[in-house]
């Protein structure tokens, strides 16, 4: 068998993607904190935590679905929907308040990414979370005040 360093990218790009993956299902769909040990940025591990516990506890049935993943390098870029229905206190970064549980259901784009090393992120940059759009579903903002990306 041929070794080449074309199969040791491609290898590790799946590798990196399948970490996120992880991520993702183990611990944001199924609320997994131990994932986050074994994952998550290693000086930020009670913060993921944290969000993820924030997460799960504002939105109980919270899932988020990979739409398209790309690697490359060390880099992994994730394009996802997020789905929950909002049953417990929401902390907001945009609003500045606790949202009270609404009942509302929602669904929202995001995009994520992640630097991956020796098998662990350890750099993320996630643009979907309390999103104006979530806000809005939620009812928390007027869907005038939210506007399409052009």
């Amino acid at each position: 068998m041929q070794h080449s360093a074309q199969t040791d990218v491609a290898v590790s790009s799946e590798a990196n993607k399948t970490v996120v993956r992880r991520l993702f299902e183990e611990a944001f769909n199924q609320g997994e904190l131990s994932v986050v040990d074994e994952l998550w940025i290693p000086d930020g591990l009670e913060t993921g935590k944290l969000n993820v516990v924030a997460l799960r506890s504002a939105f109980p049935d919270y899932r988020r679905t990979i739409e398209a993943q790309l690697s490359e390098g060390d880099l992994v870029a994730t394009r996802w929907t997020a789905r929950g229905t909002h049953r417990g206190p929401y902390q907001s970064r945009i609003l500045d308040r606790t949202l009270g549980p609404t009942g509302r259901s929602f669904e929202v784009p995001g995009i994520s990414f992640h630097r991956i090393a020796a098998g662990r992120i350890v750099q993320a940059w996630v643009v979907g979370n309390d999103s104006a759009e979530l806000l809005a579903q939620l009812n928390a903002l007027p869907r005038s005040e939210v506007r399409a990306p052009h």
